[in-house]
């Protein structure tokens, strides 16, 4: 993706929101773990990106992962973003149909599922393809356990995750972020522990060179600049 610059007095850094796709531009200091990532998606179709509230989780796989990606297969990549909510499986259905263009035909996809049909078989039906790969992003995966939802709902949900993850051939792969205090909840889902043991990316703590590109580097791409002697407080009280 190319690099853009920033319109007139836009924030170059978006505050407590997670950076998102848009501002790739103005992630920085992360290029190790998204390597990491990048590497690990390309071994094991599922992974579990886990971290304390605040941590990055959502910005690493937004600004981070997915743009690389796309540097490296154009547009081969069709990637769905959801958060479980109140209803998973259909803000599930719906990032899935938005990301392959018919978006109309979320009610019937959903139906689909409920009646049996695999979502590996589903997102097909959609276009998915080895030339068009899915990427499924179940961001802060968390709510699934937070909400007084209907337990055999979530469980649907998550079975229906884990089950395109088994599908090898099919080219669906899926990330979740998960705040790590939640993870023992996940031994209530069969299957789910096993799941994450194999795919999970703990995120480290950023390294000092490291918190100084995320600093610097974004006022650099807002053609300002930064005194040293802020940088040095803001490393010193990381």
């Amino acid at each position: 993706m190319p690099q853009v610059g920033l319109g007139q007095g836009e924030n170059p850094f978006p505050g407590l929101r997670p950076f998102g796709l848009e501002q790739h531009h103005l992630f920085f200091g992360r290029d190790q773990q998204v390597r990491a990532l990048h590497q690990r998606l390309d071994r094991n179709r599922f992974l579990a990106v886990l971290g304390p509230s605040g941590s990055g989780k959502s910005s690493l796989i937004r600004a981070g992962l997915v743009p690389a990606l796309h540097n490296d297969a154009g547009d081969g990549w069709r990637v769905a973003a959801c958060r479980p909510g109140d209803a998973p499986l259909d803000n599930l259905v719906e990032s899935c149909c938005s990301a392959c263009g018919a978006p109309e035909r979320a009610a019937e996809m959903a139906a689909s599922l409920r009646a049996g049909t695999g979502l590996a078989e589903a997102a097909q039906s959609l276009g998915v393809s080895s030339a068009n790969r899915l990427l499924l992003i179940v961001d802060q995966f968390e709510e699934v356990f937070r909400f007084g939802r209907d337990a055999a709902d979530a469980s649907f949900f998550v079975d229906t995750l884990l089950d395109a993850s088994r599908q090898q051939q099919a080219p669906i792969y899926m990330v979740l972020t998960m705040r790590a205090d939640f993870l023992g909840a996940c031994t209530v889902f069969e299957g789910l522990p096993e799941a994450i043991n194999n795919g999970q990316y703990l995120i480290p703590r950023m390294a000092r060179d490291e918190m100084r590109a995320a600093i610097e580097e974004p006022v650099r791409v807002a053609g300002a600049s930064i005194d040293g002697v802020l940088v040095e407080r803001l490393l010193a009280v990381r």
